[in-house]
This record gives structure tokens, C-alpha cells and sequence, in this order.
């Protein structure tokens, strides 16, 4: 049995977000991705039991990551503006930061691959922030809606402008990063 080499596993992640990216899940075999990482198509089999397994795999790692990068000095016993404030700014940064990974989950949720993710795979990692939602909205601070809107209304808008592609004659400095996050507040606050 061959051992795991973890410089090997991430290439093999990061090849295969970037093929996913540029040619799409069809298209992405394991053999290219290999080649793309430079490794065999079989160092691909010791670390996922087949494609599925890769590309679910890679989402929910890069969901992981996501999560940690927007957890980040995280602290519900803050106020919910404050807390609020922070995941977004975390979340903008890695946004801007890690453009691909968005772009992959982008792909990855709007794709028959994501029915084979459990809902509370993806909703454990944000469990922190959606309960202090919550609470906000008990305490009537923010709108009490269901959590998809809120996340519709206030972290989808930033992917989008994170995005150099889709924002060419934005340019997202400091201000505009903060009148970003204050219409997203605004969106949600009573």
C-alpha cells in the first residue's frame, strides 16, 4: 500500500479546482486532473474511491476552509452588528483572496453533485454564526426570516463583488468595501 503524501493531496486539490474551473465537471477526468497535478491517475485512488468522492471531497474541504477563514475572531457574546461585521469582512477577504474556491462552490452547488452532500455537513461549519442570527432576530435586532435569505441578501451580494471578473469598473477599496458591508447590514437590521 502506497502512503499519503499530503504535498500530493493538495496538489491534487488544487488541480482539481482549477480544471473544474477552467473546463468544467464533464470534462475534468481524474486523468487529467492527475496530469494537472502532476501525479498518476492511481496517487488519485489512494486519497478518494473514485471522481464523486474527489469532487464532493474538494467541496467540503474547501467549505471547511471558508469556515475557518469567516469564524475567525469570532464571538457571539459580541453584538450582533459587531459579530455580524466581522464574519462578513472575513468572509469578503477570503472571497477575494481565494477566488477559485468560490467559483468552485459556485459550480458545485448548481450541479447535481451537491444532492449527494448532506445538508448538515455544510450547516454544522456556520451552526455559530446562524445561531447568533438567530438570537438576533429573537431579540428583534435583525429581520426574523429564514436563514437562506438572510445569507441571499447579505454574503451572496459579496461574492459577487470580490469577484475581479464581475466587478471590472469597481474598484473595491476600503470605502467600498464598508458601503458594501453597511447595505448588507441595512438589508437585515430592524
Amino acid at each position: 500500500m502506497r502512503l499519503r503524501d499530503e504535498k500530493k493531496k493538495e496538489a491534487i486539490f488544487d488541480a482539481t479546482i482549477a480544471l473544474v474551473n477552467e473546463i468544467g465537471f464533464a470534462e475534468a477526468s481524474t486523468s487529467k486532473i492527475a496530469k494537472a497535478a502532476n501525479v498518476s491517475p492511481a496517487t488519485i485512488y489512494i486519497y478518494y474511491k473514485d471522481k464523486q468522492d474527489l469532487l464532493t471531497s474538494i467541496y467540503i474541504e474547501v467549505k471547511k476552509r471558508k469556515s475557518s477563514a469567516t469564524m475567525e475572531g469570532f464571538e457571539a457574546s459580541a453584538p450582533i452588528k459587531e459579530t455580524f461585521q466581522k464574519v462578513w469582512h472575513n468572509s469578503f477577504r477570503f472571497a477575494s483572496t481565494y477566488q477559485g474556491y468560490i467559483q468552485y462552490i459556485e459550480q458545485f452547488a448548481n450541479s447535481p453533485y451537491y444532492d449527494l452532500v448532506e445538508d448538515t455537513q455544510s450547516d454544522d461549519m456556520f451552526k455559530p454564526v446562524r445561531s447568533a442570527l438567530a438570537e438576533a432576530a429573537r431579540q428583534k435586532l435583525i429581520r426574523k426570516v429564514d436563514f437562506d435569505m438572510l445569507v441571499a441578501f447579505t454574503f451572496y451580494p459579496l461574492a459577487m463583488l470580490s469577484n475581479t471578473r464581475t466587478t471590472k469598473n469597481l474598484r473595491m477599496t476600503p470605502k467600498n468595501i464598508e458601503t458594501a458591508f453597511e447595505m448588507a447590514w441595512a438589508a437585515i437590521k430592524l
